[in-house]
């Protein structure tokens, strides 16, 4: 009988708690859009107030983490304001903070909220309180928006984190798997040991590493914010951290089950590999951009099939480059190669298929492809992988006339530019698919019989926006007008004129949403009813780009 470092019920046992602990962690994704967008705020950007809001309220159109939101505000001189701990408001789409009363002035929000495919997206505004002239909104908001994002030390840290993961998963999962396959002379080799431990460090330094400088990003912080225990904490709160750290505990699983399998400790250990793989590998849709997709399942499911092709065929391609020539040249090692040129065949369409699909849904097509950096690196890693394709085919070739031997360059060449490809995936990991909605905010002053009318709307983009207008009647502020009526419309497109919903949130303070279903110059049009008897239009034009 031979001896193991480990009894076996122990180390069954010690798997199966990781495994069920990590499947826990991750847990079910939630719905989302790709990336989370602030569809409205309270105050509405560059809005003028007649008296101090009691809350900052955040809208977005997508789930995102409350317990990672920041909120921050500064009146005109730049001295922070005290705001309440940021949480969650209505629903997990809502974030709020309490705001202390407020006298006159101009005052910047800035913000930061983490999407719920783990993306930190981040933004600010400003608005008035009171009609007297306040400054330069956006002046101040370049002033003091410098403190909404980490370090760039972090940003570089963190991709080179997602890089070592995603690279170590694709050549651990892959060599091993092709490595069950090959003889057993070959497998055993000090090459492929290190080769296999290599991989397996990349992948836990890089999990590891993710995780904590996850939360350093989110909290637009310092390198030395992703050691710290209180911001572990925080990650763990969230869906993208749950999945980070189920990650972390799957990868540990994983070095003990290689462990016990140079041992020869257990003998089931090709099923349980295979599950504790599997999930592995599922980690990394599961906090990645399919997340954020609808149906999440499915798209998870098709970026899983993706990254397991992508790993058959990488991972091979490093136990064939590994091999050597004389390795290969022998029965056991040319069968090795003609079995990865067959199943590379199979892997590289499933590759092709799964990764344009997937581009397509989450670029929205093509038309705005080289409008974002995903974009253009998407358009940068294709072009790789054509250059890679057309190695492949020559090692192809190679095989089929002069024999596995001749396949060693070809093949180091296709590894070594599959590593290419692999960083640049970690790199659109981070970056957003589709560009932001074009936006212009809006802000005019009116006036006519006496009457002085101050118009902002806010984001001033197609869909929804709101509308604020604060007037000051011939009379003074506290003479209140009678009503207030908008309507839009667009003469470019023949859209007549449409009303506007407006509420009175003071005595001379309206408010309400607006529709634009289109880009254009929208005409807007305010009736006011001073008095009974006496009753203004105001007209503008506003630009949605």
């Amino acid at each position: 009988m031979e001896r193991s470092t480990l009894p076996r019920a122990r180390a069954a046992r010690l798997l199966f708690v990781l495994a069920v602990l990590a499947a826990l962690l991750a847990g079910t994704p939630g719905r989302a859009g790709a990336h989370a967008g602030l569809l409205t705020s309270t105050p509405a950007a560059n809005s003028v107030l007649e008296e101090s809001p009691p809350q900052i309220i955040l809208d977005f159109d997508e789930t995102v983490e409350g317990s990672l939101a920041s909120i921050e505000m500064y009146d005109n001189n730049r001295t922070p304001i005290e705001l309440g701990e940021p949480s969650a408001g209505a629903d997990d789409t809502v974030v709020v903070a309490d705001v202390p009363g407020l006298p006159d002035g101009l005052y910047a929000v800035v913000w930061r909220v983490t999407s719920a495919d783990g993306h930190v997206v981040d933004g600010a505004f400003s608005f008035q309180v009171g009609t007297a002239a306040g400054g330069d909104g956006q002046a101040l908001i370049d002033e003091v928006n410098g403190g909404a994002r980490a370090e760039p030390a972090v940003r570089v840290a963190y991709g080179v984190a997602r890089f070592l993961a995603l690279a170590g998963v694709i050549v651990l999962i892959g060599a091993v798997g092709w490595l069950l396959c090959a003889p057993p002379g070959m497998a055993g080799q000090q090459r492929f040991r290190v080769l296999v431990a290599t991989a397996w460090a990349s992948l836990a330094v890089g999990s590891a590493g993710a995780f904590g400088l996850f939360g350093a990003q989110a909290m637009a912080g310092t390198l030395g914010d992703a050691l710290r225990p209180q911001v572990w904490a925080d990650v763990v709160g969230t869906h993208t951290g749950r999945v980070l750290l189920a990650r972390i505990m799957l990868v540990a699983a994983l070095g003990t089950l290689l462990v016990l399998r140079r041992h020869r400790a257990v003998g089931w250990w090709p099923a349980a590999g295979l599950a504790i793989a599997v999930g592995t590998l599922f980690t990394f849709p599961a906090a990645g951009h399919p997340n954020s997709l609808h149906p999440a399942a499915l798209w998870i499911a098709l970026d899983l099939a993706h990254l397991a092709a992508v790993t058959v065929w990488v991972g091979g391609l490093f136990v064939v480059a590994f091999a050597g020539r004389v390795a290969l040249e022998e029965p056991a090692g040319t069968l090795l190669a003609r079995r990865f040129s067959a199943a590379a065949a199979i892997s590289v369409p499933v590759v092709v298929v799964t990764g344009t699909l997937q581009a397509l849904k989450l670029a929205g097509g093509i038309d705005d492809i080289t409008t974002t950096d995903w974009g253009r690196l998407l358009l940068t890693k294709v072009t790789v992988v054509v250059a890679l394709l057309a190695i492949a085919g020559v090692s192809r070739w190679l095989l089929r006339h002069d024999g596995a031997g001749s396949i060693v360059r070809t093949v180091r060449a296709e590894a070594a530019i599959g590593l290419v490809v692999v960083a640049l995936a970690a790199g659109m990991v981070a970056l957003p698919p589709t560009p932001p909605p074009a936006s212009q905010l809006f802000a005019e002053q009116l006036s006519a019989n006496g009457l002085i009318a101050i118009i902002s709307l806010s984001p001033g983009r197609v869909g929804s926006n709101e509308v604020h207008i604060v007037m000051t009647p011939a009379g003074g502020s506290i003479t209140p007008v009678v009503s207030a009526t908008a309507r839009i419309a667009l003469p470019s497109a023949e859209l007549p004129f449409a009303p506007v919903d407006l509420v009175r949130d003071g005595a001379n303070h309206y408010s309400g949403p607006v529709t634009f279903p289109q880009s254009g110059n929208w005409t807007f049009e305010l009736v006011v009813q001073i008095t009974e008897t006496e009753t203004v239009l105001l007209k503008s034009t506003v630009p949605i780009p």
